[in-house]
C-alpha cells in the first residue's frame, strides 16, 4: 500500500557500509560495570556509538531508547514491573559513577518515562556534584523537543493506519513512522525511523500509489499534534512484542574465557575492589534476564525489510509524544460500531439484505453472519461490522481455520455469506460503488488461500481441540 521510508545512516551496523558511522574503540572495559551491563554496553556502542563521544542527542537517545527496550522485554518475559527494573537501573548507574555510567544517565533523562527521567536527571546531577563530567552532547539535549509535523495514511475500512511523526530538537530532525494494524487489536506491526528531508518524497509516493487504486479508497491526511498522539500512543503502550522476537541468548554476548581471567588477575587488584561495591547492589539479580536481549542487537540490521526493533525505539517514541498536547477527546455520543447486545438487531439486519436472501439455506447464512460479527469484537480493533482487506483476510485465512469446525455444506456457503457481508456493511455506511468492488475484489484474492489454510494440521488440532462447531445444518 506504501513505500518503505528511508533509513537514517545511523542505524546501519554491517561493518564496512559506508553508512556505518565511525566512532573510538570501546575503550578498556570498566571492571566496576556489572558484567551483564558491560557485555550490553559494548554491544549497543556497535549500533549506536558510544554515548560518551556521540556527537548528538539523538544518537544518545537511541541507545538509551534500546537499552530501556531491553529491560521492558525482560520484564514482559518475567511478568514484571517494566518501571520498577528501570529505577534499579538508575540506583546501579548512580552507583558506579564512571564516565560512562553519567552519560547513559543524561540519556535515559531525555526518553525515559517521567518518574525514571526525573531520577535519572537527579542522579545525574549528583554525579556531576561529585566531579563525574557529562558528555559534550548534554547542553544540546536540555533544548525542547518541538513537533514538526504529522500525517495519516488510511483505509477507509479502518483496517489500520500509518502513522508519520516528525520531531526536531536543536540540530537533529528525526520523523518515525508507525503501522497501526486493526486486524491486531491495534497494535503497532512495524516502525521506522526516518529522515524528515526525505518526507516529500515519501508522500509523494504514497499519493502516486494512491492514484493507481480504486477512488475513495484510501486517503493521506495531516493531522494535527493532539490528534496523533491520539491514535498513536495508546497503541504503542499496548503492544506486546513477541517473545520469539527476542529469543538472543546471552552465549552471543559472553566474552572470551581468556579475557574474563585476565580481567579478574588484574595487577593492582582493582577488580576485586570493584567486586566490592557491587556487592551493595542487592537487586541485581532483576537483570538477568536482560542479558538475553543483547544478542538481537548484532541483528537489527538484518532485518531491515521488516522494519526497525519496535522494543529499541519504544522509549524514544513515547517520549515524544509525552510532549504533545494532551489527546483530543472523541466527540461526545458518537457511535464507532456495536457490541454483543446489538448482535441480535445487527444480524436480522444483515439477514434481510438482498445478498443474503438470495443465498441458500438462511440458518447457515445467519450463523456465518454471527461468526463474522463475534470474531471482529473479539479479535479486532477498528469500526466493526466493517471488514476491509486485511481483516477479511485474517478471518478467512487464520482465525476460521483455527476456530470454527463446519461441514462441506456450511463451507461450501462461507464464500457467498463473506461477499453478501461485504457488499451489505460497505453500502451500510454509504460508500461508493467503487469501494465495494475493491474490497470484493481482494475479498476474492483471500479464498484462493482458504482451502489450503482449512486443511492446514495446525489449524486443524485447534480448531478441534479449543474451536466449535457450527450447529445450522443445510437439511
Amino acid at each position: 500500500m506504501r513505500p518503505k521510508p528511508r533509513r537514517q545512516p545511523h542505524h546501519s551496523s554491517r561493518p564496512g557500509t559506508p553508512n556505518r558511522r565511525a566512532h573510538p574503540p570501546s575503550p578498556a572495559r570498566h571492571p566496576e560495570l556489572p558484567p551483564e551491563f558491560e557485555q550490553l554496553f559494548d554491544a549497543l556502542d556497535e549500533v549506536y556509538g558510544d554515548p560518551r563521544t556521540v556527537r548528538t542527542p539523538l544518537d544518545a537517545e537511541l541507545w538509551a531508547s534500546a537499552f530501556l527496550g531491553g529491560l521492558w522485554t525482560a520484564a514482559l518475559q518475567q511478568d514484571d514491573e517494566p518501571e520498577g527494573a528501570e529505577l534499579g537501573l538508575v540506583e546501579v548507574l548512580e552507583l558506579v559513577g564512571s564516565p560512562r555510567t553519567q552519560a547513559v544517565l543524561c540519556a535515559v533523562a531525555s526518553v525515559a518515562s517521567p518518574a525514571v527521567a526525573g531520577r535519572a536527571a537527579e542522579a545525574s546531577e549528583r554525579l556531576f556534584r561529585k566531579g563525574v563530567r557529562r558528555p559534550d552532547w548534554y547542553g544540546a539535549a536540555l533544548q525542547p523537543v518541538e513537533f514538526l509535523e504529522g500525517w495519516s495514511v488510511s483505509d477507509v475500512f479502518a483496517d489500520g493506519e500509518l502513522l508519520i511523526a516528525a520531531f526536531k530538537r536543536g540540530k537533529d530532525k528525526y520523523a518515525f513512522t508507525a503501522t497501526v494494524a486493526n486486524n491486531a487489536q491495534g497494535s503497532v506491526v512495524e516502525v521506522l525511523l526516518v529522515d524528515p528531508a526525505d518526507l516529500p518524497d515519501i508522500l509523494a509516493e504514497i499519493r502516486a500509489e494512491f492514484a493507481e487504486a480504486a477512488e475513495g479508497v484510501f486517503s493521506l491526511d495531516r493531522i494535527e499534534a493532539g490528534e496523533l498522539r491520539r491514535r498513536l500512543e495508546p497503541a504503542v503502550l499496548e503492544t506486546v512484542v513477541d517473545e520469539d522476537e527476542f529469543d538472543g541468548g546471552p552465549d552471543d554476548l559472553e566474552p572470551d574465557e581468556d579475557e574474563d581471567e585476565d580481567e579478574e588477575g588484574g595487577e593492582d587488584g582493582e577488580d576485586e575492589e570493584s567486586d566490592d561495591d557491587l556487592d551493595e547492589i542487592e537487586d541485581l539479580e532483576d537483570f538477568e534476564d536482560f542479558e538475553d536481549f543483547g544478542g538481537d542487537l548484532d541483528d537489527l540490521d538484518e532485518e531491515d525489510d521488516e522494519g526497525d526493533d519496535f522494543a529499541a525505539l519504544r522509549a524514544l517514541m513515547l517520549s515524544r509524544l509525552a510532549v504533545l498536547p494532551e489527546p483530543a477527546e472523541l466527540p461526545g455520543g458518537a457511535d464507532f460500531g456495536y457490541d454483543l447486545d446489538d448482535l441480535p438487531t445487527l444480524l436480522d439486519e444483515f439477514a434481510a439484505c438482498d445478498e443474503a436472501r438470495s443465498l441458500p439455506y438462511p440458518a447457515i447464512v445467519r450463523e456465518w453472519g454471527e461468526v463474522f460479527a463475534r470474531l471482529s469484537l473479539t479479535e479486532f480493533a477498528g469500526d466493526p461490522p466493517l471488514y476491509g482487506p486485511e481483516k477479511f483476510d485474517t478471518l478467512i485465512n487464520v482465525l476460521i481455520p483455527a476456530r470454527v469446525n463446519a461441514d462441506d455444506a456450511q463451507l461450501e456457503l462461507l464464500e457467498p455469506v463473506a461477499m453478501a457481508w461485504a457488499r451489505w456493511s460497505t453500502r451500510r455506511v454509504g460508500l461508493a460503488e467503487p469501494v465495494v468492488d475493491y474490497l470484493v475484489q481482494e475479498l476474492q484474492e483471500s479464498f484462493e488461500d482458504f482451502p489450503e489454510a482449512y486443511g492446514d494440521p495446525v489449524f486443524t488440532m485447534d480448531r478441534h481441540m479449543f474451536g466449535f462447531t457450527m450447529q445450522s445444518t443445510a437439511g
